[in-house]
């Protein structure tokens, strides 16, 4: 009887600096998308077929029409990209830290779209400015973005839960009024959160 073929597959198997993972999946393609902080051009990609194996594909944001990162303090820029798929395009959602003056968690966040991962991508349209690492998540015909809301009282120790807007993807808008999602105490400081539909 044959025995079956082991693969040893070698931990990590992308080599080398990429911050705040954003993976998607596309039919058979694997796609990742990486922080580039107040590095041009923004946004890193990778493509995969076996999750193993990943091939670069270069930066998104590679004109100041896509990213202006005039002024941008070390390890600010980009942060927490997020990259989903929704009618027959790619939503890449992505924050601009342009300071870390006052409130800089409560920062510009944008979206832009390309029919191919490849490009080419949208004019930016601005989102809202209400905390960071905000992503999109689409369900059928509707899509919500999700980001971290802030609360710098005291005490409270900077975070008051998430929240989530309805997106209007033919609009290109927000529309409504951001939904309160409540954590318990003990969640904490939420970075980089995702929603995902589970068990239909």
């Amino acid at each position: 009887m044959r025995q079956p073929t082991v693969q040893t597959i070698r931990n990590p198997v992308l080599p080398g600096s990429h911050p705040d993972p954003s993976a998607l999946r596309v039919g058979d393609d694997f796609y990742l998308a990486t922080s580039t902080f107040e590095w041009h051009p923004g946004v890193r990609l990778h493509h995969s077929r076996d999750l193993v194996h990943w091939r670069p594909l270069g930066g998104v944001l590679d004109t100041t029409r896509l990213l202006d990162l005039t002024g941008c303090p070390d390890s600010g820029g980009v942060w927490a990209p997020n990259l989903t798929y929704a009618d027959g395009l790619f939503h890449l959602v992505f924050s601009n830290v342009s300071t870390y003056a006052g409130g800089f968690t409560d920062s510009p966040n944008h979206l832009t779209t390309a029919p191919s991962v490849h490009g080419p991508w949208s004019d930016p349209v601005p989102l809202h400015a209400r905390g960071f690492d905000a992503s999109l998540f689409h369900d059928g015909p509707d899509s919500w973005l999700l980001n971290l809301v802030h609360d710098w009282r005291p005490g409270h120790g900077g975070s008051a839960g998430l929240e989530a807007t309805r997106y209007d993807r033919s609009a290109r808008r927000l529309v409504g009024d951001p939904v309160p999602i409540t954590l318990p105490p003990q969640a904490g400081w939420i970075e980089g959160p995702n929603l995902y539909r589970h068990a239909d």
